[in-house]
């Protein structure tokens, strides 16, 4: 299985091995050093992200705790919309004042419309929520904020991984050991080639 393997690996081209896994190209054509810089790097990459995604759902899940024991939130609310607004709003009051606001705007001449959209938008019941201090909620945005930043760091990743699949293949075509980038002046011809 091992020498199949082995002559699989060997017949590879360089340049998708280096599409597939950054840095497999290099070791195909012998770079050990430079294969494992993008080996380290790729491994890098994934490591952030899964480690930024993490943090970010740990930090917004701690935040999420606090929101409940510090404004009354609803703990069987799962969906960031109503998080949300327990971060912007003082009070769920404050914020249905704001959708019945709204309701007029959007609705001006029609009050069932409006009314609809109340009851469709706003916060009532075991929804209902008031931040015991102002500084509890400052610290509930705080860590929401910080928790965003994480998703939005973890979100660049994937570029990066994009950016180490290109070197990686540049490098395998620019620096093999046999130069694939040549003059052709055979006989009635003169140009550039390129040798795969």
């Amino acid at each position: 299985m091992l020498s199949i393997t082995l002559i699989v690996f060997q017949a590879m081209n360089p340049v998708f091995a280096s599409i597939m896994v950054p840095g497999l190209g290099q070791m195909i054509q012998g770079q050990k050093s430079k294969a494992q810089a993008f080996f380290v790097v790729e491994g890098a990459v994934w490591l952030s992200y899964f480690g930024l995604n993490y943090f970010g759902k740990r930090i917004d899940h701690s935040a999420r705790v606090f929101a409940i024991e510090h404004a009354g939130a609803n703990p069987t609310r799962r969906d960031d919309a109503y998080y949300d607004a327990v971060e912007d709003y003082l009070s769920s009051v404050d914020y249905n004042l704001e959708v019945e606001r709204n309701a007029s705007y959007f609705f001006p001449n029609d009050p069932l419309l409006q009314q609809n959209y109340i009851e469709e938008n706003s916060y009532f019941g075991e929804d209902e929520w008031v931040w015991d201090t102002l500084a509890s909620r400052t610290y509930y945005w705080e860590k929401r904020r910080e928790a965003r930043e994480h998703r939005r760091r973890a979100s660049f990743m994937p570029g990066f991984a994009i950016i180490n699949r290109i070197v990686s293949v540049v490098d395998v075509l620019l620096f093999k050991k046999e130069e694939k980038f040549g003059i052709d002046t055979s006989e009635g011809r003169i140009g550039l080639i390129y040798r795969f």
